[in-house]
């Protein structure tokens, strides 16, 4: 008797491991920075000087500096950063228990940057001063830090007084829908969007302390949304493949790099793999909600048309089926109108091979759509044609910016690896202004 139910408990012990973490109870929403309120950026200035002035932004900064080399360059990128920011959030919710963290799409303002409501005396602030370049206005006014050592927010644009263009909302469409592993899709959204917005804004961002800027944990929250918008994208929820920190091969198993700074744990990456389970407890407005149930396991193949439908019209309580259904293919814009756009005029603006080789989520049978060839609609080559790697002649599109050499060395990247994944941007942007596609952005 007794031996059967020792066995009986195993097995039940077994299968509680099996399910993974327990499902949220509720969840906190992720909203769009762009849609707080005045009164909101107030509270949350209010918030960031009580934990300035308790030494928790330094806390970060000099965490996230002495972990650089350990979360950067490898898978443990995503999990790392989402733990981070998570305990940011936690953190920040003893100051103010209505605190969550919003997103900022920088797509959104990818042509003028430096034109971004964010970028604004109300709310990030603007440039840094001449002289010591500290931001004098924003939520962080005149904040100070120790870490390392005593110093001023400080904010360099990389051109001067403004800010040279980001990546396009269609290039991280084509990395969501074509990554089908979590190693490529890293490497395309830290070469990309990551690097440009950190170089772009320059100052404490162009930094391994950079996580004192409160712009560091709202572009992190966006590139956390994105990497929850490609695991539902392709129903993998717990992939996690490529090289971990030291190189070693990447294990779910593997606990979250931490340092005594902000402690967090001893989480493994598992735990934070899906949201809604465990302690990651929120989600984002425009994103699909958490699945039902835990993942069984990790899994590479797209979801199933009817699975995939069900999917796009599980949303966080708020969003509507309008909405949802307006927005059938995850793009780089968390904009569902423009969305929407984007996909119908790509599916009608580039041929198949086009469509297959950057944007394979829209070839789905879901979708019913009249394609004009590539080849057909392709301009007269001018007499002096412009190379697909030459990303200094203006288009449509612009073309995206190069991660520059101190920052290459920074994080330890193989500078030929960038160049490869630039140039094939460099390439998507080429098609698309050589095709009949009108940008919706």
């Amino acid at each position: 008797m007794k031996l059967g139910l020792s066995v009986v408990l195993v097995a039940l012990a077994a299968l509680g491991e099996a399910q993974g973490p327990q499902k949220c109870t509720s969840l906190r929403v992720r909203r769009n920075a762009a849609s707080l309120s005045a009164q909101d950026w107030q509270s949350i200035s209010t918030m960031l000087q009580r934990m300035d002035q308790d030494g928790w932004l330094s806390r970060f900064g000099a965490s996230h500096d002495r972990l650089f080399s350990r979360v950067h360059g490898n898978t443990c990128f995503f999990p790392f950063h989402r733990r981070y920011v998570l305990e940011f959030e936690n953190i920040a919710r003893n100051y103010d228990p209505n605190f969550v963290v919003p997103y900022w799409d920088a797509t959104q303002s990818f042509r003028e940057p430096a034109s971004d409501p964010m970028l604004t005396s109300g709310i990030l602030g603007t440039n840094g001063q001449q002289g010591d370049n500290c931001v004098t206005n924003g939520i962080q006014a005149n904040m100070q830090f120790t870490y390392p050592n005593a110093h001023c927010l400080r904010r360099i644009y990389n051109q001067g007084t403004t800010i040279g263009a980001w990546y396009a909302p269609e290039i991280i469409s084509s990395y969501l829908q074509a990554d089908t592993t979590l190693a490529k899709f890293r490497e395309d959204i830290e070469y990309s969007i990551h690097g440009a917005v950190h170089l772009g804004m320059g100052g404490e961002m162009n930094s391994g302390y950079a996580a004192q800027d409160f712009s560091f944990m709202i572009h992190h929250a966006n590139l956390d949304r994105l990497w929850w918008d490609w695991q539902n994208t392709h129903g993998s929820f717990l992939t996690y493949d490529g090289p971990g920190p030291g190189n070693s091969p990447a294990s779910l198993s593997d606990i979250i790099p931490e340092d005594g700074s902000v402690p967090m744990g001893g989480s493994s990456v598992e735990s934070v793999m899906v949201l809604g389970y465990g302690n990651v407890c929120y989600t984002y407005d425009t994103s699909r909600s958490p699945p039902e149930t835990y993942p069984a396991g990790a899994n590479n193949a797209a979801p199933s048309p009817n699975a995939q439908s069900a999917q796009q019209q599980a949303r966080p309580e708020g969003t509507s089926l309008a909405a949802a259904a307006a927005d059938p293919i995850l793009s780089g814009s968390s904009n569902p109108q423009s969305r929407a756009l984007e996909s119908s005029r790509l599916q009608n603006s580039l041929g198949a091979d086009i469509m297959n080789r950057f944007f394979p989520g829209l070839g789905s049978s879901l979708f019913s759509r009249k394609r004009r060839s590539y080849k057909e609609e392709k301009p007269a080559a001018p007499e002096a044609p412009v190379a697909a790697a030459d990303c200094d002649s203006p288009q449509p599109i612009p073309f995206p910016p190069r991660l520059n050499p101190d920052w290459i060395h920074m994080h330890g990247f193989d500078p030929e690896r960038v160049e490869m994944f630039h140039k094939n941007a460099c390439d998507l942007v080429e098609l698309l202004n050589n095709s009949t596609y009108i940008s919706p952005y």
